[in-house]
């Protein structure tokens, strides 16, 4: 049995408490899940427990059959949000790092071994692959994989699945629980409260630096959870009545027309979509479906080989697209005033003599702080210091601000909490009601049916259904019908064409 036992940590940033007496128990053999809204403290918990910063006060007692553990942080593995990998290195030569051999650069570090957890999380395939020619879920998975030839007694998962597959995420659960059933403590961070019920026991809610609930086993559901976090957090207004209002103002020729769009490299094909002003489009489908790879495209992120139409005849719409993963959207080396005005032009960030005016500059990051909902101490923070959520509020309104026709944008909240996820919903409506268009890419039909207006079905490279959601009254209704369209995937109809049930 292994103990981990936290007695009044608290942990100061400035004024803001990070951590503010937090104390709370966790026993081997049970996945425990960590919720909470952004800026709750579950960021700095995780940084004091692997010994990545030191609390103030208060003490962190680790016990094993052994004893009690001087270090703590010793035995305690991390898998961060973001891959924390050496892109340039292949798989192995990460899982070697920290562990070479002072006799003639020998790697210390068993090859069975190396083996036995590449096979148990599907990648040993990419054994000799560089990170960087990989994807994000196989970045993260090779994470994975360090944390767990560390052999520690502490495992804390920091929204591990976040870029991964359904299936990829069921077996990830699996290797937590089967961490749990070898006897280690395991810890989950996640937003996503459907991921808490199925592979967790116990839940615990921290809020304002302090456990504020703790859930277990039959009580441990959503509602329950969401109940512990909305008297801090209020959920998206996505109700089909205001949809139908949005519905009523949406007038005016396409921003943009795909007739018989194909993908350069076959991810889509004879793809046809319209997108009109004030509408919220998500695009949607497991990885494979080509739905990813099609916003991409209406983003100029991915080349389209053929088909793509102007909606008016004097220029092309603009677009600005927002990848998936923040580090790739987040100027880390910037201030949080400095990311917010980085993607726009002289005409918005220089006086009347041509040259910057500082003045000016601030004065635009106060109003974008304002405007999109950024919860900041200064405008001259580091944006890292800030959580995930308003991170990415920031590079949202980033975007906004530079005015284009169409925001394209990956998986808008993921990582974010529920708090945050309202703003971004609000915001990606309040800019596609101003006569723009906004494309998401979503994988979790709850966001899809909080945030959009419509959804775009693909399965194979093509559309298999349109759904309008004004005509959705709950979730259950939106998931049975978008799982409908995806089963005609062996079927599959001229793009734009519905089922042969006349669903739509």
């Amino acid at each position: 049995m292994i103990q981990l036992s936290c007695r009044s940590v608290a942990k100061r940033y400035g004024a803001t408490r990070a951590l503010d007496g937090l104390s709370m128990e966790l026993r081997s053999g049970e996945v425990v899940g960590i919720a909470g809204p952004n800026g709750a403290g579950k960021s700095t918990l995780m940084r004091v427990l692997a010994g990545e910063e030191e609390a103030d006060s208060g003490e962190i007692i680790l016990t094993t059959a052994s004893g009690q553990v001087d270090e703590v942080w010793r035995r305690v593995a991390v898998v961060h949000q973001e891959p924390h990998i050496w892109p340039n290195m292949t798989v192995e030569q990460n899982l070697a790092v920290g562990r070479e051999s002072h006799w003639f650069g020998r790697i210390g570090i068993d090859p069975q071994s190396v083996e036995a957890v590449l096979s148990r999380l599907g990648i040993l395939h990419y054994r000799d692959h560089e990170l960087c020619d990989l994807s994000l879920a196989v970045q993260q998975r090779v994470e994975i994989a360090r944390a767990m030839l560390r052999q520690a007694d502490v495992y804390l998962f920091d929204e591990p699945n976040s870029a991964l597959t359904e299936q990829e995420s069921q077996a990830l659960f699996a290797t937590m629980e089967q961490l749990a059933a070898d006897g280690k403590i395991v810890l989950l961070i996640t937003h996503r409260l459907n991921d808490f019920v199925r592979c967790c026991r116990r839940v615990m809610v921290l809020r304002d630096g302090r456990i504020t609930g703790d859930l277990s086993s039959e009580a441990v559901t959503e509602q329950a959870i969401a109940a512990e976090l909305s008297t801090q957090a209020a959920r998206a207004d996505g109700a089909a009545s205001s949809r139908r209002e949005r519905a009523r103002g949406c007038h005016g020729a396409p921003l943009l027309n795909l007739d018989g769009c194909k993908d350069h490299a076959g991810a889509f094909s004879d793809i046809s979509l319209k997108l009109m002003p004030g509408r919220v489009v998500a695009l949607a489908g497991v990885e494979g479906s080509g739905a990813r790879e099609l916003a991409q495209a209406i983003g100029r992120y991915r080349e389209l080989s053929r088909g793509e139409q102007r909606a008016s005849t004097d220029r092309m719409a603009s677009v600005a697209y927002l990848a998936a993963s923040r580090r790739d959207t987040v100027f880390r080396n910037l201030t949080v005033g400095e990311n917010l005005v980085a993607r726009l032009g002289r005409h918005s960030l220089c006086g009347r003599s041509g040259f910057l005016s500082l003045r000016q500059i601030e004065e635009l990051g106060r109003r974008s702080v304002q405007q999109y909902r950024v919860k900041t101490g200064s405008l001259s923070s580091p944006i890292t210091s800030l959580s995930g959520g308003n991170q990415q509020k920031v590079v949202l309104g980033a975007a906004m601000e530079q005015g284009c026709d169409i925001i394209v944008i990956e998986e808008p909240t993921r990582g974010v909490d529920i708090s945050s996820k309202a703003d971004i919903y609000a915001l990606l409506r309040s800019y596609a009601a101003e006569g723009r268009s906004v494309v998401m890419f979503c994988t979790e039909v709850q966001e899809i049916f909080d945030a959009a207006d419509e959804v775009v079905v693909l399965s194979r490279g093509r559309i298999v259904g349109q759904v309008n959601l004004s005509e959705i009254e709950d979730i259950p209704a939106l998931a049975d019908l978008m799982a409908l369209y995806e089963n005609f995937q062996d079927e599959v109809q001229p793009a734009g064409a519905q089922p042969r049930n006349g669903l739509n």
